[in-house]
């Protein structure tokens, strides 16, 4: 008998409508970080704008959003876990579309920070409501390659938000202006946000086409499980959770600030504008993201499968140890095209852990503790990944390289040469932990499947 029971199996949805359900998943996702990316490219037109140093753009690309985006995470995983998962998404997406499109009103660092901390507050609905959507409506044995597609959204956003932003740079002296009421004229940088901020309200609508999947593996009434109880179960499984959470949040930092810098960078030191790095960098991001997941999810799947409860570890321990040289290298190189193809390598290798985060979160974690789980760990993958990130980057180059940025180069190896080490001995410290959590997790849905037959039989 399996963990899940007998006829567990034919209580999932069919698999088209699951994997229609991944696919529209995937293009929100994808255009939330579209939104969540594009200011990256645009870096360098906003800091003479605005007159900001290095470190105040780390703080408004990373911390602006990452902060209110974890904060009020943890309010929208008490309602994924309880109410219409469907609906919140919704919500948060409508929200986040309107907060980007209205960035291009800004005009001074307090309102564009303030725009910013919008669009994390809107996204905020998303990965909890998301991922427990997807536990429940596929089997654990095919988690891990469903999770990895949907997180295909994190390289497939970054990449189009780069490519969509540089056509649009490219094509900034031909596209009319616009004029809104009360003399507002957007134009420049500006139009980019109000272009890419607008679809995302045609897409909630999709979201009713979609029925939410029955929660599985639920006891009691179906009320969210209060919160000390959460906090017990985390404290019972700790070194588990703390490995996955630590790890892909220093993987997450020197990812997410590399791609924040990455125009600047190119600009400084290849003499290549934002236009031609945002599609140069766009279209390797949309070939080497996506491959980079597929192959996690392929490695904890196979391992998974051939017994190895450490599985889903192996395959993040995979991810360092790909972009370890590459990260370190591709700042020194100074050719173009050389440069460009090692950040790809290096890029593949980054991507990698998303998919697999989130389905070794949701094998270890009861289904009415899900959303408050993934809640935590995008709470660490913010502030550490998305906050810390950019703003590390920004402080190495202002504070330890005399804010000069044409040191950015040795920022991002320092970054690189810290993260990758700890990234390591933080998965290789969880290890034994996360294979102990799986086989408890597996022995209470077979004494759980066990007692619904015996009452079923009774």
């Amino acid at each position: 008998m399996s963990a899940n029971g007998p006829d567990e199996t034919s209580k999932y949805p069919k698999p088209s409508v699951a994997w229609y359900m991944v696919i529209l998943l995937l293009v929100i996702y994808t255009f939330s970080f579209i939104d969540r990316q594009i200011l990256g490219l645009l870096g360098g037109q906003v800091i003479e704008e605005f007159d900001l140093t290095l470190t105040e753009f780390g703080l408004l690309t990373g911390f602006g959003f990452a902060l209110f985006y974890t904060v009020f995470g943890l309010l929208c995983a008490r309602i994924a876990d309880s109410k219409s998962r469907r609906g919140l998404i919704a919500v948060g997406l409508i929200l986040w579309s309107v907060m980007t499109a209205a960035t291009a009103l800004a005009r001074s660092f307090t309102s564009l920070f303030l725009f910013r901390v919008g669009v994390g507050v809107g996204e905020a609905t998303l990965a909890p409501a998301a991922n427990s959507l997807l536990a429940d409506s596929f089997p654990k044995h095919k988690i891990s390659m469903a999770m990895s597609v949907y997180s295909m959204g994190i390289p497939i956003g970054t990449a189009l938000a780069f490519i969509v932003g540089g056509s649009v740079i490219g094509m900034a002296d031909i596209l009319p202006d616009v004029a809104l009421p009360g003399d507002i004229l957007i134009t420049g940088w500006r139009k980019v946000f109000l272009i890419v901020g607008l679809p995302g309200l045609l897409l909630a609508v999709l979201l009713l086409t979609f029925k939410e999947p029955s929660r599985k593996g639920v006891t009691g009434a179906g009320n969210a499980v209060p919160v000390r109880d959460v906090a017990k179960h985390v404290w019972s499984r700790g070194r588990a959770y703390a490995a996955i959470c630590i790890g892909v949040s220093l993987n997450a930092a020197l990812g997410f600030g590399s791609a924040i810098f990455v125009a600047l960078f190119f600009f400084n030191y290849h003499d290549v504008g934002p236009a031609e790095v945002g599609i140069t960098f766009g279209t390797i991001s949309i070939i080497t993201g996506p491959l980079g997941l597929l192959l996690g999810g392929y490695l904890a799947d196979r391992w998974y499968k051939k017994g190895r409860k450490d599985g889903h570890i192996l395959a993040l321990m995979v991810a360092p140890l790909g972009y370890a040289i590459p990260s370190i290298a591709f700042p020194l190189i100074g050719d173009t095209t050389t440069a460009w193809v090692v950040l790809g390598i290096s890029n593949l290798f980054i991507n990698l852990p998303s998919g697999v985060a989130y389905a070794s979160l949701q094998l270890i974690t009861p289904n009415q503790m899900r959303g408050q789980i993934i809640a935590m760990y995008v709470l660490c993958t913010s502030i550490i990944g998305y906050g810390a990130g950019p703003l590390l980057l920004g402080l190495f180059t202002d504070k330890l390289f005399g804010g000069d940025p044409m040191k950015l180069h040795l920022s991002l190896i320092l970054l690189a040469a810290i993260t990758v080490p700890l990234g390591l001995a933080a998965f290789q410290w969880g290890r034994k932990a996360y294979a102990k959590a799986l086989v408890e997790e597996e022995a209470r849905l077979e004494a759980q499947a066990e007692m619904s037959d015996a009452k079923e039989a009774a």
